[in-house]
């Protein structure tokens, strides 16, 4: 049995070696097409079980980051067969500066997505989603000058409008949405008006909410999201027939 001397938190060590080398493949260092080392290297490596690395493998597969072939051991899958949308995917992105590359695809499917999701939530919230935002908005108020703080308040807000929606489906992309703000807030800096226009555009969310005018939430969110787009220099393309 390992000795755990990596230092590996005895709990669920195979999340923590899923997070480690879902950050190594991310960063490149092992490229689409290379070999993961062995499983005796990993579990040496990490200081955990076979049990352990293999379940980590079992979850890289579904993600779709590795194919395992018995016999051939195991490689990383070109890039367009991973899971982007994955949140652990997307955080190592964030973190390893490989978010510019899919930025604007998210952005252009939140736009698509979001938007009629706060109309939605105009329809089928509830005085305990509004208080959720109401709160959220309060954290956004108080932490202009933090982008994590802030960025937790918007996450928080969004996270409640999903919710509103009482729609599985579009609650799923709570995750993606996460690591999506933290990425746009912190690369447009703090204390900017970028962040009082974003506070702004939220309020008018929430009183279109309040106010059931769902017309309103739609177009609000529709231009929260084209300014994030701006403020991380990656235009979102209009469709045809959208003015």
């Amino acid at each position: 049995m390992a000795d755990n001397s990596s230092g590996l938190a005895p709990r669920r060590l195979h999340e923590q070696v899923l997070a480690a080398l879902i950050e190594r493949i991310v960063a490149g260092e092992f490229a689409p097409g290379a070999a993961l080392p062995s499983e005796a290297e990993m579990c040496a490596t990490y200081g955990v079980s076979r049990s352990s690395v293999r379940e980590a493998l079992r979850v890289l597969a579904e993600k779709g980051l590795i194919e395992v072939r018995h016999g051939l051991g195991t490689r990383v899958n070109p890039r367009e067969r991973w899971d982007f949308l994955d949140a652990l995917v997307l955080g190592a992105r964030r973190r390893c500066g490989g978010m510019a590359e899919v930025i604007g695809d998210l952005l252009e499917a939140l736009r698509i997505v979001e938007c009629e999701a706060a109309a939605l939530a105009v329809q089928r919230a509830e005085e305990s989603h509004r208080v959720r935002m109401e709160a959220a908005l309060e954290r956004m108020r108080s932490s202009k000058n933090d982008p994590d703080l802030f960025a937790a308040g918007v996450f928080a807000f969004h996270e409640a409008l999903l919710d509103a929606t009482r729609n599985y489906v579009l609650r799923r992309l709570v995750e993606p949405i996460r690591e999506l703000l933290q990425y746009t807030i912190v690369t447009s800096g703090s204390g900017n008006r970028s962040f009082d226009r974003a506070l702004a555009q939220h309020e008018t969310i929430y009183q279109a909410l309040c106010d059931g005018d769902a017309d309103t939430a739609r177009e609000a969110m529709r231009a929260y999201l084209e300014a994030t787009a701006r403020d991380v220099a990656t235009p979102i393309p209009t469709p045809a027939g959208v003015g």
